[in-house]
């Protein structure tokens, strides 16, 4: 029997979200609230903590996730009026997620104190019909046992989406305290015409320890059901109803492993279960995949399916016709004439591949109104490599947010790339503005499978098949950010000028936190030696519309490099007196991404007497500090990469003054292992106090056991941002 019949039947007399709906949205909320409280868990009964959890911040007591989905088949009335005989195929789904909380801090009483939420959405077009409505519920638990559930009127419309198809919740919980358990559910309720689900995940580890994990799931055995396990997490115990719907349960008890807030891939690491349920029905131009035509359950089914779904979507959008993803035709033979002109020069292929990419993603970048996908850049840039007949391979890949390819669940969830087999260089989708063939961060030693290679096999003479392989992975020396320093004191005021040089995949995140796209439109055009703007050459309204958008981006500029200095030193600059960028870092010749920023900061220098104190240590920018319950760890280490920080520091000390040498003394540390190091010499010489410091992680995954050596890294840095010294009279 499903749950929530009663919401269900009002669902279906609920109409669209808009204004005068809000009532019948409140009436429908009230009733998923009765429905959901009197369901009967008897893990949310259980309100006792064990011991060894009497200091964490919150105890999960009890989760449980409901998932039952109907699929009904019917003939769609409006379309046959209009002369189309085709049925709507609609897919109902009803998702329930409720946990039991135990707050016993103040960092968990901020966590759980407010909520976002979106109570309906309604999205329609000529591919799809979708409906969603969202319920949140709420009840505090005090200590004596008395249970106060959140009145409907505690619960806000923050904001509504276009034509109020859309509206945003709010709650912020009244009443919880320090020693409350507060009983939280998410509702949601799904129904959709020829389009499938979002996936659901089910994960077995969590922020807090739970001593409770319950999964029910009630799924339709006309649809198709797939699913893995990765990391560990615990299979499903399988069964049917009596009317041939698929059961699925699972129950987990004590799970004290929690995720830790550093370093750390909960895609790679914790416990889960992704779960599609596909529709195979659907109108003739939706793409099936051939793993989900066979109806039913398939648990952890062979990832090397799924590949080939993937492949034979790679071969049906091979077959697209177009202009590249640029909004108009004449853009189209624009790009196509001038990448023709490279075809006769007498150039390495990878060379070639690089002029096609970047003058491809300058294109793009100059049309405003595209909306060229990483899928579609990859189709073109290889269709553009082949008509100058550069050799290439398509393949595919996973990033680390995704499950590897020898567990893909899904054929969505890979990314494809393009590599010229003779020289190994492989072209992803752009990240941020990286060199053509440089792999971003997040790809970087991941499993990838590329085509046959037939050239190399006939001259091998062997059968063509697949390779599989890992993305090369760079080093510590290849990611590096190094940072130069030049520092005034005036009285209390410290001015700063610094300089920062990224390489590598450090390189990635303030390439698109600070570039704007007049930089990036100048910097193409010289590397790719085109006078004309480009905007200019397809008309007047396009270049008007370009040009006003390298207006607005320059409006924002100063806040952003604002923001950025509070990204370096976790605090706002008293002032900022300048800022430039010097490099964009797009190039093999300059590869590096460098801009200066220059400001004053107070509270970095004050008096003492006749003296000054220099707050020397905090010139490195601030440091993570690892305190509590993260200082001990049992999950191994997961960074973004192997990397190199590495400061040049030099501070011209007042005319009169020198450095006490027993505090340049303490500026001198040095710690190293095999997962890295900190190392700091400091020396005065004409006037000047100078540090150069290093910082370096060898590896991006560290054994849990290699926890203890990372800290004294990480502890080493954070210290020496205490660091004084006395400037003497």
């Amino acid at each position: 029997m499903l749950f929530l019949m009663g919401v269900l039947a009002l669902l279906l007399t609920t109409p669209n979200a808009n204004a005068d709906d809000k009532e019948k949205y409140k009436l429908f909320a009230e009733e998923t609230r009765k429905e959901v409280w009197a369901l009967k868990l008897p893990e949310f009964t259980n309100t006792a903590v064990p011991d060894k959890y009497k200091d964490e911040s919150a105890v999960i007591l009890a989760a449980h996730s409901r998932l039952e989905i109907t699929k009904k088949t019917r003939f769609n009335v409006g379309a046959f009026l209009g002369g189309f005989h085709y049925i709507d195929r609609e897919v109902n789904c009803r998702d329930l997620y409720r946990m039991l909380v135990q707050i016993n801090d103040k960092a968990a009483l901020k966590e759980f104190s407010e909520f976002d939420y979106k109570a309906e959405i309604r999205k329609k077009d000529w591919r799809y019909d979708e409906n969603y409505q969202q319920v949140l519920g709420v009840r505090i638990i005090k200590p004596d046992g008395t249970v106060n559930e959140i009145s409907t009127d505690e619960y806000m419309t923050a904001t509504e989406g276009k034509k109020d198809q859309e509206q945003l919740q709010k709650l912020a919980v009244p009443g919880l305290e320090i020693g409350d358990k507060i009983d939280i559910f998410f509702f949601n309720y799904t129904s959709l015409e020829n389009h499938n689900l979002d996936p659901f995940v089910f994960r077995f580890r969590q922020s807090h320890p739970m001593l409770s994990y319950t999964v029910h799931c009630e799924i339709d055995d006309k649809l198709t059901t797939q699913y893995r396990t990765l990391n560990g997490a615990p299979d499903f115990k399988q069964s049917k109803d009596e009317n041939g719907n698929i059961l699925l349960d699972v129950a987990v008890k004590d799970i004290e492993q929690t995720e830790p807030d550093l370093w750390y891939n909960p895609m790679q690491q914790t416990p889960m279960t992704l779960m599609y349920i596909t529709n195979s029905k659907m109108k003739k131009y939706t793409y099936i995949p051939k793993s989900t035509t066979e109806k039913g359950l398939q648990p952890n089914p062979d990832a090397a399916a799924i590949q080939e779904d993937d492949w034979e979507f790679i071969k049906q959008a091979q077959k697209y016709s177009g202009y590249g993803g640029l909004s108009s035709p004449k853009k189209g033979i624009r790009l196509l004439r001038n990448v023709k002109q490279i075809k006769k020069k007498d150039w390495t292929d990878e060379k070639k591949a690089d002029f096609i990419y970047n003058y491809y993603r300058f294109a793009l970048l100059s049309d405003i109104k595209s909306d060229c996908n990483n899928e579609l850049f990859i189709i073109y840039f290889q269709g553009l490599l082949d008509w100058v007949d550069v050799p290439n391979l398509f393949g595919m890949v996973t990033n680390e947010d995704k499950e590897p390819l020898d567990k893909l669940t899904n054929y969505r969830n890979t990314t494809w790339l393009l590599a010229l087999p003779e020289s190994q260089k492989y072209y992803l989708p752009p990240t941020a503005y990286l060199i053509p063939h440089e792999i971003p961060a997040r790809y970087q030693g991941r499993q990838a499978i590329l085509e046959p290679d037939k050239k190399k096999a006939k001259k091998l003479n062997t059968k063509a098949e697949r390779e599989h392989f890992n993305l090369p992975a760079g080093t510590a020396d290849d990611n590096q950010n190094i940072t130069t320093i030049q520092a005034d004191i005036d009285n209390t005021l410290l001015t700063v000028s610094r300089n920062e040089y990224r390489t590598g995949t450090q390189k990635e995140y303030m390439q698109s936190a600070l570039v704007k796209l007049e930089d990036v439109d100048a910097a193409y055009r010289r590397l790719l030696s085109i006078d004309k703007e480009f905007a200019e050459e397809v008309g007047k309204k396009y270049a008007d519309d370009l040009r006003e958008a390298f207006r607005k981006g320059r409006e924002q500029e100063k806040e952003d490099y604002k923001w950025e200095i509070d990204f370096y030193h976790g605090e706002n600059a008293k002032e900022l007196l300048g800022y430039q960028m010097q490099c964009l870092g797009n190039r093999p010749d300059s590869a590096a991404f460098i801009y200066n920023v220059r400001y004053t900061m107070d509270g970095y220098i004050r008096k003492a007497g006749p003296n000054y104190v220099l707050s020397a240590g905090r010139l490195i920018g601030e440091q993570t500090q690892i305190e509590g319950k993260e200082r001990k760890r049992s999950a191994d280490i997961y960074m973004s990469a192997p990397r190199t920080f590495q400061w040049n520091i030099t501070v011209n000390l007042p005319e009169g003054y020198k450095a006490a040498p027993e505090g340049v003394e303490k500026l001198n540390v040095k710690v190293e292992n095999e997962c890295g190091a900190f190392i700091a010499k400091a020396v005065t010489e004409n006037g000047k106090l100078i540090l150069n410091i290093l910082k370096r992680y060898n590896h991006k995954i560290e054994p849990a056991a290699n926890w203890e050596k990372l800290l004294q890294i990480q502890d080493a840095s954070k210290a020496y941002e205490a660091l004084s010294v006395v400037l003497k009279k």
